[in-house]
């Protein structure tokens, strides 16, 4: 057998019982992005179609109802973002336009699918009275409150957030070493890490990571459900940090930023400001 033609025998298996993991090297330089990424985007979709064998090759007539809802699909309990959707769909179009122009497929499954709308930008930021609400309703989940409280008061990132260990504190100080700088904690930050801290074993016993998240879904999961409790939009921690951006007068050390390179800061700030008020002309 020619060797395109093991190749393409191989996709159109790959999509007739759905195996992501076969499928993706057989179909390099197809995504704009990597390899990774892709997978991380698509496992869902092939997962549940694996699941109920249900072939992506040639899908059945209600496919677009069943893949706007597993496109939608994540790990954790909160649904994915409009955008997330999207990207999700864009990838797929695209797998589907390279096998017609392999002539492996006559018909393009994503034809005619009305995708979620873009979402505007900024347009889940929460307004600050949101954010104190749902600060006061998480105090009786220390880890919660104390992962929210950094982020609004300094910005913090999530991958940073997770890899936070009790050395690198400097409790006589109030100083928290971070990424590219060391930040002097608020008052408030350093309040709400002192029940971990004393759970850990106090300042001089502390040692290890300080919050309690195998990961970034465990994190975001916790917030789904406190959100839902406060009766408070769910928003991404990623938007958290902006609306800190937003509401906040950031040095560079309070936020995390480099002391020479102002410049990230700066625009990081503006962005999170010009969408504020872009959000109050609609």
């Amino acid at each position: 057998m020619h060797p395109a033609d093991e190749r393409a025998r191989k996709i159109v298996q790959a999509l007739q019982h759905p195996d992501l993991d076969t499928l993706i090297p057989l179909m390099a330089g197809t995504w704009p992005t990597s390899n990774t990424q892709v997978h991380s985007l698509l496992r869902h979709i092939f997962a549940q179609a694996q699941e109920q064998r249900l072939n992506l090759l040639h899908p059945p007539e209600d496919f677009h109802a069943w893949l706007l809802a597993a496109a939608a699909r994540n790990a954790g309990p909160a649904p994915a973002r409009a955008n997330t959707v999207r990207l999700r769909l864009a990838l797929l179009s695209k797998l589907y336009t390279s096998l017609q122009d392999q002539e492996l497929l006559l018909v393009h499954p994503l034809r005619g699918l009305q995708r979620p709308p873009n979402e505007r930008l900024g347009a889940s930021l929460l307004a600050r009275a949101d954010m104190e609400r749902l600060h006061l309703h998480t105090q009786s989940d220390p880890a919660l409150y104390a992962a929210l409280i950094l982020i609004d008061q300094h910005a913090y990132r999530v991958r940073d957030l997770l890899s936070l260990h009790w050395q690198d504190f400097d409790f006589t100080t109030g100083s928290a070493l971070r990424p590219h700088a060391v930040t002097r904690l608020s008052d408030a930050a350093l309040y709400a890490l002192q029940p971990l801290l004393s759970d850990a074993g106090g300042e001089l016993y502390a040692a290890g990571r300080v919050l309690p998240y195998a990961g970034d879904r465990e994190l975001r999961s916790a917030l789904y459900r406190a959100s839902k409790d406060a009766n408070v939009p769910y928003t991404p921690p990623g938007e958290l940090r902006r609306i800190s951006l937003r509401d906040h007068p950031h040095t560079a050390q309070s936020a995390g930023f480099s002391s020479n390179d102002t410049r990230k800061l700066t625009q990081a700030t503006a962005l999170a400001q010009g969408v504020a008020e872009a959000l109050k002309k609609h």
